[in-house]
């Protein structure tokens, strides 16, 4: 058992993935707060109301991430960094996301916020690894 207790310490839980974690957390706030805003106060269609809520989400968290998540990394320019990352976290998020909440909501009845927060649950593991491995990959000199 301590094995296990050691590994997920030294290899699970480190900085980078308790940040990442923590801009997540942020981002589904913002996520939510403005689907619900958007769908209930402006009376968007939820549909239309989430791929705002994403877009504005992705914002957010790439700020935080770039600044904090994988601040100690060599960086590429700031155009490249903002591209790869809504490429990355763009289709994570329509793809698993987006049409998570549509089928949840439209053919299973879920509320629609309890199945965006499925769809954000559902893509969080892939952001990391794509970020880590692509978006934020330290430079060679």
């Amino acid at each position: 058992m301590n094995s296990i207790i050691r590994y997920i310490k030294f290899n699970i839980i480190t900085p980078r993935v308790l940040k990442f974690s923590i801009v997540g957390a942020s981002g589904v706030l913002v996520n939510m707060g403005m689907l619900f805003f958007l769908t209930e106060v402006l009376n968007l269609f939820y549909m239309i109301s989430s791929i705002l809520a994403i877009e504005i989400s992705i914002v957010t968290n790439f700020v935080l991430n770039d600044l904090w998540t994988w601040h100690d990394r060599q960086k590429k320019n700031l155009l490249a960094r903002v591209l790869q990352y809504h490429i990355s976290v763009g289709i994570t998020a329509v793809v698993i996301n987006w049409l998570l909440l549509i089928i949840l909501t439209e053919f299973f009845g879920l509320y629609y916020l309890i199945s965006n927060l499925i769809g954000i649950s559902a893509g969080t593991l892939s952001n990391f690894v794509i970020n880590d491995l692509w978006t934020f990959k330290e430079k060679r000199n």
